[in-house]
């Protein structure tokens, strides 16, 4: 009898030596092990997206071919995918391509609305890409810069209108940027997105507004707009002919940007592995060509030079929405 009893807990304590054997080899499993998901908060054919997918097929090359998809959740402003990720299993396998919107533009135009904080629910890998707006009007308007724009403007209070493609946008908020670090009274105009504020400007409906390169710079240089300067604080060297906002309105900095971000407690060396091969193919001839066609800066700095960024932005992002008294709905 104690034979068998031997034998049973033998039985037992082997099979439970098994289970633990088999727990740590799971845990061990080299990352990695299953499809990474990059989610990008605005529907397919759109620039993120063509930015997400040019990512993940360099960062599954660089991987070794191990497959990086991406999935697209568009909803609230870009909120959505960023809200879903922030709830993901941190294990490396869920990203998301964020942008200002949902990361810096949040915290002070959807307060209360948010079901994550972008500080504490999602940890930043790296900063993929930048991209500058451009200060474009309408051939009409008689200007040639950013300081005859702003000579203009006080000459003429309330008369210069302004679109944008969305209050609470980053285009939005250059607007209300301008018109607090210049001084000057224009009407702001916002649009329903970039196409329809673009349409209005070119048929003269209004007289200005911020634009991203990819539909800038084509219809400056065909001399259906002017571009008055570049929203860096250096001349980009996608347009180095055009002055820089700053030039005319010291200090003026705005623009956009894409980088990678994954959930809070995502194990340390896969963020550092997944922002070591963002940082090398940013820098690929054919990656550089391919965002010089979307209007952007390459990047790939490190997590905590994205996160400084971050930090920085939204604290500029907070003390301008307060100071313009932009009122979120």
């Amino acid at each position: 009898m104690r034979h068998a009893l031997s034998l049973r807990r033998r039985a037992v304590l082997g099979a439970g030596l098994a289970l633990a054997a088999g727990a740590t080899r799971a845990q061990a499993a080299p990352w990695p092990s299953q499809p990474i998901k990059i989610l990008v908060g605005f529907p397919a054919g759109g620039a993120s997206d063509v930015m997400a997918r040019l990512i993940a097929a360099k960062l599954s090359a660089g991987l070794g071919g191990h497959p990086v998809i991406v999935d697209n959740r568009p909803g609230a402003a870009g909120t959505l995918a960023a809200s879903l990720t922030a709830r993901a299993p941190a294990d490396g396998y869920t990203l998301v391509l964020a942008s200002p919107t949902a990361i810096t533009l949040a915290p002070s135009t959807m307060q209360g609305k948010l079901g994550y904080a972008p500080d504490k629910d999602l940890v930043p890998i790296s900063m993929v890409a930048r991209y500058p707006l451009f200060l474009v009007a309408h051939p009409q308007l008689g200007v040639k810069n950013a300081a005859e724009l702003v000579a203009k403007a006080r000459a003429n209070p309330g008369k210069i209108n302004f679109a944008s493609f969305g209050t609470v946008t980053s285009g939005g908020l250059a607007v209300e940027q301008i018109k607090l670090m210049a001084g000057i009274d224009v009407l702001h105009v916002p649009f329903n997105g970039s196409a329809p504020a673009l349409q209005a400007l070119m048929g003269g409906n209004v007289d200005l507004m911020f634009d991203t390169a990819v539909t800038a710079l084509p219809n400056i240089r065909a001399g259906r707009l002017v571009g008055l300067g570049v929203a860096s604080l250096a001349r980009s060297p996608l347009a180095p002919e055009l002055p820089t906002v700053a030039e005319g309105v010291p200090g003026f900095e705005a623009d956009s940007w894409n980088g990678l971000m994954a959930p809070a407690g995502t194990p340390q060396p896969v963020i550092a592995r997944i922002q070591a091969e963002v940082a090398k193919f940013v820098h690929e001839p054919d990656v550089k060509e391919r965002f010089a066609t979307l209007g952007a800066d390459p990047l790939g700095n490190t997590p905590a030079e994205f996160a400084h960024f971050i930090q920085e932005e939204t604290a500029r992002y907070a003390r301008l929405v307060r100071e313009a008294g932009i009122k979120v709905e």
